[in-house]
């Protein structure tokens, strides 16, 4: 396993691994100046060999979960039994990319073949994380094709910008007048429902915790936020009251799927700083989840030859003094 950082004039430092491109370090500066961590990480490198919450990874070649995995009479695997989730049983993340750093950029790589977990076509994936020296971290994923296929990538930070035990006084702004309604099996219905007057409405400002505490029947369902929210094209701001911390986040992706680490108890390592349920959230930008099965709401995630799947994240750094 190889493992590269780099950093900006700033001191802000990113660092990643070649298995799943896996980003195992990301410190931005607090409002006295300090350097902190602001995702969580295994405590030993390693550890992202066996990664079951997809930690820091990229995850597809489709992200979420597929219906009976299955689309359009091809069959995938079901990774999930009956259904089909991130990508299969290793997907794109539990694969070896080539990766080459420079001083402000990692570039990984990996040609997916043809019947990769029941996918047709050979795919080039191409992920470049790239720090700026305005503080941003830019991830930009890539994708063609030699046959049709699917593509809907994310990629799975799980962010706390305060170091904190959890992210309930974490506040977010998300842009978004509607939001996906799923089923028991955490799979859209193919319904939105509108966020006015319900705990998902994060147009104005509000902290992680009233949505959490809100005993809605979807968030107790889902033991917390693991829902598509439609965007709106408008920045995400995502702010820490305590260090000052605010990531905000600009993307072409048409969805945000908001999730509140709600299985970190049972899944995470105890040498994941003893992380538990909600002590991090995820902001995975991407298409709608399912998308071949809801052509009357989703953009399409076809990927034909000739085409280039793009999918462009700015998060950008700041903090404030008071």
């Amino acid at each position: 396993m190889k493992q590269a950082t780099i950093q900006n004039s700033n001191g802000m430092t990113l660092s990643a691994i070649d298995y799943g491109c896996a980003m195992t370090e990301l410190t931005a500066p607090d409002r006295e100046g300090n350097l902190e961590s602001v995702i969580l990480k295994y405590g030993d490198v390693s550890q992202y060999l066996e990664n079951p919450i997809y930690l820091g990874s990229v995850v597809g070649r489709i992200a979420g979960r597929i219906r009976n995995a299955e689309i359009d009479s091809v069959a995938l695997s079901p990774s999930e039994a009956p259904h089909h989730i991130h990508g299969g049983d290793k997907g794109i993340t539990a694969r070896y990319w080539e990766m080459d750093a420079e001083e402000r950029c990692i570039q990984f790589t990996y040609v997916s073949p043809n019947g990769e977990e029941g996918y047709p076509g050979n795919v080039f994936f191409k992920v470049i994380y790239e720090l700026t020296d305005d503080n941003e971290l830019i991830v930009t994923m890539t994708a063609e094709t030699d046959e049709l296929t699917w593509v809907n990538l994310n990629h799975h930070n799980y962010f706390n910008l305060g170091g904190r035990s959890t992210i309930h006084d974490h506040m977010l702004t998300l842009p978004a007048d509607s939001v996906g309604v799923l089923d028991a099996e955490s799979l859209p219905t193919g319904e939105l429902r509108d966020v006015s007057g319900t705990p998902f409405d994060f147009r104005d400002k509000k902290a992680v915790r009233e949505a959490l505490e809100s005993g809605d029947e979807a968030i107790e369902r889902a033991d917390g936020l693991d829902h598509p929210f439609i965007l709106k094209d408008e920045p995400i701001r995502l702010h820490d009251p305590v260090s000052g911390r605010t990531m905000t986040i600009e993307t072409n992706q048409p969805v945000m799927v908001v999730y509140t680490g709600n299985f970190l108890s049972e899944a995470t390592p105890v040498t994941l700083d003893g992380r538990q349920k909600h002590s991090a959230i995820c902001l995975e930008a991407q298409a709608f989840p399912d998308a071949p099965n809801h052509p009357h709401i989703a953009t399409s995630i076809e990927l034909k030859p000739g085409e280039l799947y793009h999918s462009r994240t700015v998060y950008r750094f700041s903090a404030s003094s008071h």
